[in-house]
């Protein structure tokens, strides 16, 4: 098969590896070799027969009466040595494609067994391996690259799950080992109901970290898994996000910081409100977190022009390096500052954030750079049409 000189060399190497173009091209050639053989059998056939004929002629080239006797006899004969020629052509082109049909029978499974034994050596020890699309027919080529395109996100989110796993054991085992050297060292010897008391007051806060911890896990898992129901509505933005700074106001004076709050009028928010209010208070205490005592911490809200909302937190801080700024929303990822004091933390809450705006079909995204704030934005899309406002019987569901 000649191919037009605008082909590309890929489409070349398809073409020349295509199963089906090959068993055509193959079928064609034997049907050919079939027909002409036999053809030329029969050519050579009444060529035999016309020179037995030709003694029986005329030198004037008039013809010699034959006895219908002997015409019978030699067409008989003429006929069973056609008949003999056909059946040896037939079983020999039965032959040749019988053993084309095997041929490409190994062809296909020797492939397939490739891809198969590339499968089987793949486990949790070698997510490495991958299959050879251009070592196999092309007609097999979209399954392997699909298949290793499955074994890169596999790779990926095994590798993130288990760092995940080892941050969130390691962050675990702290507290429990310290909560289990109180509990030996108050029950070495007898004790006053005072002391008790002070040892189980002191380990409450330890408690409440780990529950937090146990339920945000739980929280990414689901929300991971689609398994989080988010009941959005029209949210009155001012409202909502004036509470969220209110209950944040304290913490923020506890630091020396300002908490400003700057709300377009009238502005509405299609949303969760709860998941509204847990990530944008994650945002928040992130932002009192790392900002600069002094500073202020602005929390804004605004609306888009095409109905949608954004939501943006920002400080005064540290800057977020470029590289931190990529990954500062995967689990357990946390961004150490030289000087900085670390506080409690085990680096899920802008994974929340991130799985938060994922749930709604939103997005967030961080700028940060020397000498401006750090801005967390939170962009939530419009609401779908026909939208009732926000009330007791209003209620919706985003079908995911």
């Amino acid at each position: 098969m000649s191919l037009s000189p605008g082909t590309t060399p890929k489409a070349r190497s398809v073409l020349r590896r295509s199963l089906p173009l090959k068993i055509a091209l193959a079928i064609s050639l034997i049907t050919l070799l079939l027909i002409t053989a036999s053809f030329w059998m029969v050519i050579y056939l009444l060529g035999q027969d016309f020179n037995d004929l030709l003694p029986l002629l005329a030198s004037n080239g008039g013809m010699v009466h034959i006895p219908a006797e002997d015409l019978h006899a030699r067409g008989h004969a003429f006929a069973l040595r056609s008949w003999r020629v056909f059946a040896i052509t037939l079983g020999v082109g039965a032959l040749a494609a019988s053993l084309f049909a095997w041929c490409t029978a190994r062809l296909i499974l020797s492939s397939a067994h490739r891809l198969a034994n590339t499968a089987n050596r793949i486990s949790a020890h070698a997510l490495h391996e991958r299959l050879a699309p251009e070592n196999n027919i092309a007609e097999l080529e979209p399954v392997a690259r699909a298949f290793n395109h499955m074994l890169d996100r596999l790779q990926d989110s095994f590798t993130r799950l288990s760092g995940v796993s080892s941050d969130i054991a390691h962050d675990l085992r702290t507290p429990i080992h310290r909560l289990l050297m109180v509990a030996q060292v108050t029950l070495d010897r007898p004790r006053s109901a005072d002391e008790y008391r002070a040892v189980i007051e002191s380990a409450v806060p330890t408690y409440e970290r780990m529950g937090r911890m146990i339920e945000n896990i739980l929280f990414l898992a689901r929300a991971e898994s689609q398994q989080t129901a988010v009941h959005a509505t029209l949210l009155p933005l001012e409202q909502r996000l004036g509470a969220t700074a209110a209950f944040f106001e304290l913490l923020a004076q506890e630091r020396g910081l300002e908490l400003a709050l700057e709300v377009a009028k009238n502005a509405q928010v299609w949303a969760d409100d709860t998941l509204l209010t847990r990530a944008t208070g994650n945002l928040l205490t992130n932002a009192i977190r790392h900002a600069r005592p002094g500073s202020t911490v602005v929390l804004s809200g605004s609306m888009a022009p095409n109905g949608g909302c954004h939501i943006s937190v920002a400080n005064e801080g540290e800057p977020i390096a470029p590289e931190h700024q990529a990954r500062i929303f995967e689990r357990a990822y946390r961004v150490e500052h030289p000087g900085v004091k670390e506080t409690p933390g085990v680096g899920l809450g802008l994974a929340i954030v991130k799985s938060t705006m994922e749930l709604h079909g939103g997005l967030v995204r961080v700028r940060s750079a020397l000498g401006y704030p750090t801005v967390f934005t939170l962009w939530f899309p419009p609401p779908p049409p026909r939208v009732p406002e926000a009330g007791p019987s209003s209620r919706g569901r985003i079908s995911r």
